[in-house]
């Protein structure tokens, strides 16, 4: 920043001059700082335009997973439950096994779909720093959308396969292929299916509820802004 030194001969012309240098510093660091607030106010926008894309695609992919996951959730529980009344009712294991090799193994394939839940947008924005010139309930709301995609990852997709056990589904699967499964075994291992469907599904569905939330959040504000 550059200035003269005043050259007035008399004290007035010497304040007034001296008054001048002091407004036009002022005036040149509120420049400063108003280009410094539009700067961030961009990169902020920008920040929340690539999470909610960022959101929108993942919601996507969730209901996309749903959609793919509720069949086979579906077929698990229709063996599950033709399987433990055939139990209950004291069908041979013969019979019961036949009926598994015929119509319930092909049911039975593992086909769990779990969604890529994205976190990049939101991690540049912290790196950045840019999530720090968001108002303050907006950032909130990204922060609560992007915990609850790590939760779901960090507990959902683990709780699903301590549910399977997949060291025992394996071994279920090969005494069935070797002919030494009762059907005791495969209720108990298409029980650990469904549940693990269900358990994941639920998560999804909860995650969701959250993300699409947001979304329509952040659209109602842009909606409110634009035609204020």
């Amino acid at each position: 920043m550059h200035f003269e030194v005043p050259k007035a001969k008399t004290f007035k012309e010497f304040g007034g001059e001296y008054l001048m240098i002091v407004i036009s510093i002022l005036t040149a660091l509120a420049l400063e700082q108003g280009f410094e607030a539009l700067h961030h106010r961009h990169l902020a926008h920008e920040a929340a335009q690539k999470m909610n894309a960022e959101l929108r695609s993942t919601v996507a992919e969730v209901d996309k997973a749903l959609e793919n996951n509720e069949k086979k959730r579906q077929q698990l529980h229709q063996v599950r439950d033709q399987l433990g009344a055939g139990l209950r009712a004291k069908t041979s294991d013969a019979e019961l096994m036949k009926r598994y090799g015929q119509e319930w193994a092909e049911m039975m394939r593992l086909d769990l779909d779990t969604p890529t839940l994205h976190r990049e947008a939101w991690e540049a924005a912290v790196a950045n720093q840019s999530v720090t010139w968001l108002p303050r309930e907006k950032l909130e709301n990204y922060a609560g959308a992007y915990g609850a995609i790590r939760d779901t990852s960090n507990f959902a997709y683990n709780g699903a396969l301590i549910v399977l056990d997949m060291p025992r589904l394996m071994d279920t699967f090969s005494n069935a292929q070797m002919g030494t499964a009762n059907p005791q075994d495969i209720y108990r291992l298409v029980s650990r299916m469904a549940a693990a469907y269900d358990n994941l599904d639920d998560n999804l569905k909860s995650l969701n509820k959250v993300l699409k939330k947001v979304i329509d959040e952040n659209d109602d504000a842009h909606v409110a802004k634009s035609g204020s």
